[in-house]
């Protein structure tokens, strides 16, 4: 937050109070920021596209690709949130600490690949969920049995309660830990997206910890106590990150139910948060959530956060962030654009950015590689991208964000519809079927890209690019769109001005194509034009993604 009346882009602002370098910031003082700054242009405000933010990005980014000391005996957890950095920063993927952090974390699983032949002492639960989320992130296709022995590890470590935490042995070891838990309920979402089927037991399990762990002041605490019946005791070390963290993991599992938008009741749960009735068997979630009590948790959470937020929390500052902005997102995504505390980001980042080291790092209390990748994965809005990808680009996610069978792997959902998909074919025949004009087959084949693996449509891309850079500029809109989907999925950054001359077509669906293919191929999945666009929209994304690849080329010209 603001230190000494000075936003770290140089704004100044007067407070009617002291402000204390490194204090904490309750929210009261980031509503009379807000009020003193409510006259700014929106464009003085931080983003994650600001340059001083950008600056601090690359920055630290630079201190993670440092080949030195400080990776030595690193957790499976910091190899993970190392990589993840990278890649929502948007480092290539065949970066090389990318490369390495999916080398460390699949090394260490048993060649048995069982749960119980997993070393407890290298896979605690934040380490696993961290493993989960950064694969399924990185390639879920080419990781996807090693992702699965770490999921089905990660469901074996659950406790009867329905939490996670401590091993036996441990002094804790019979509660679970609000903190730990997080990242279980967070790995199991991201696996659901990617495409894994989670059985529902589980997730209704840490539901109900979660429901009966709350304190009666709506936070939570390190180790839940579980209340015997709905009646809600008190927990011990009750603070502002644990209490993110609670009611952010109520958040994850709230996304996951089924999203009609139905007219509901004042008592019941938004429309975000309707129950799913399918069965189990058909390898969909059936939730057997409370909606009365989820809203209740929420709300009570939501009030607890609102009455206590501060930054720096004063514990695992970097850590805590991170679980913020997670928590402000999923927020967002189930209650809805504007139900979040205003200003969040930016008192946030303003902290971040102040704090950060001569030589690009942050290091609070987790250490540097990781605090720092904490810094890094707030500043880029690294939860925001997960559920950008997933509503532009989730191939394998039910409508409502509900995990495919494992056997449909040629089929996708379209408008809550399972679709066959063509048989998995040549890159020749693919480029034959798009050169044939026929319309629903050229279809299948934008399907079928949509859904190849990432090596797949690399292979395709690099056999066949001339053809694909002619069809891109050819007069038939469904070959332009199979085209563009291929280019921006192909991974090289050369094909970008295809695509951004493709954001001038006529068509405007070819125009959402280009786009979306640009934020791919540069792995920038938030934002992007809106589907009812209009004509200035479309020229300042033109200037932003010619600005974007003069970084990459200077001497790039697009006359």
């Amino acid at each position: 937050m603001p230190t000494n009346g000075v936003l770290a882009d140089g704004r100044s602002l007067d407070f009617p109070f002291p402000v204390q370098a490194g204090g904490s910031v309750p929210v009261s003082v980031i509503l009379v920021v807000l009020c003193l700054t409510a006259g700014q242009p929106a464009m003085g405000q931080l983003s994650p596209d600001s340059p001083v933010v950008r600056q601090a990005v690359e920055r630290g980014l630079a201190f993670l690709e440092k080949p030195d000391s400080h990776y030595s005996g690193m957790q499976i957890g910091a190899w993970a949130l190392n990589g993840l950095a990278m890649i929502k920063a948007h480092r290539p993927a065949n970066h090389p600490v990318i490369l390495e952090a999916a080398r460390e974390i699949c090394q260490r699983i048993p060649q048995s690949g069982q749960p119980q032949d997993f070393d407890i002492g290298s896979w605690d639960i934040y380490s696993t969920g961290l493993s989960i989320i950064f694969l399924c992130t990185y390639d879920p296709q080419n990781y996807r049995r090693e992702i699965q022995a770490i999921i089905n590890y990660l469901l074996y470590r659950q406790k009867p309660h329905g939490g996670w935490g401590y091993p036996p042995g441990h002094t804790h070891a019979a509660t679970g830990d609000t903190s730990q838990t997080q990242y279980a309920v967070l790995g199991l979402w991201e696996a659901i997206q990617a495409g894994f089927s989670v059985p529902s037991e589980p997730l209704n399990r840490v539901a109900l910890w979660l429901l009966r762990t709350q304190d009666p002041s709506g936070g939570y605490g390190y180790q839940g106590q579980v209340a015997p019946g709905p009646q809600l005791i008190p927990q011990n070390s009750v603070r502002i990150g644990m209490a993110v963290a609670g009611v952010g993991s109520a958040y994850v599992l709230a996304s996951l139910l089924d999203r009609q938008r139905t007219s509901l009741p004042e008592t019941d749960l938004p429309p975000a948060l309707q129950r799913i009735d399918n069965a189990r068997d058909s390898g969909q979630l059936r939730l057997s959530i409370d909606p009365s009590a989820l809203r209740a948790c929420l709300q009570r959470g939501n009030a607890y956060i609102h009455n206590n937020f501060k930054i720096p929390s004063g514990m695992y500052n970097y850590y805590y962030l991170y679980t913020l902005e997670r928590y402000f997102t999923f927020r967002e995504l189930v209650d809805g654009p504007g139900s979040t505390i205003p200003g969040w980001y930016e008192a946030g980042a303003d902290f971040i950015l102040k704090t950060q080291n001569s030589d690009g790092s942050w290091n609070h209390q987790c250490g540097a590689v990781p605090d720092t990748a904490f810094a890094i994965l707030f500043l880029v809005r690294s939860t925001k991208q997960s559920i950008e990808r997933v509503r532009d680009f989730g191939p394998g996610v039910l409508v409502g964000a509900r995990g495919l069978p494992k056997e449909t792997d040629n089929a996708i959902v379209r408008n809550g519809q399972v679709v066959a998909l063509p048989l998995r074919t040549t890159p020749e025949d693919l480029i034959a079927i798009l050169n044939s004009g026929e319309k629903s087959q050229v279809l299948g084949v934008i399907e079928t890209l949509e859904t190849l693996p990432p090596q797949q449509v690399r292979l395709l891309v690099s056999d066949q690019e001339e053809q694909l850079r002619r069809l891109a500029a050819s007069d038939r809109p469904e070959a332009k769109i199979a085209a563009l989907t291929a280019l921006g999925r192909g991974g090289d950054v050369r094909n970008a001005p295809v695509l951004i001359f493709a954001l001038n077509d006529p068509n405007p669906e070819v125009v959402l194509a280009a786009d979306r293919a640009l934020r791919r191929l540069s792995r920038r999945f938030e934002g992007g034009l809106r589907p009812n666009f209009t004509d200035t929209e479309r020229q300042a994304a033109v200037a932003k993604w010619k600005a974007w690849y003069r970084q990459i080329d200077p001497t790039a010209s697009f006359d």
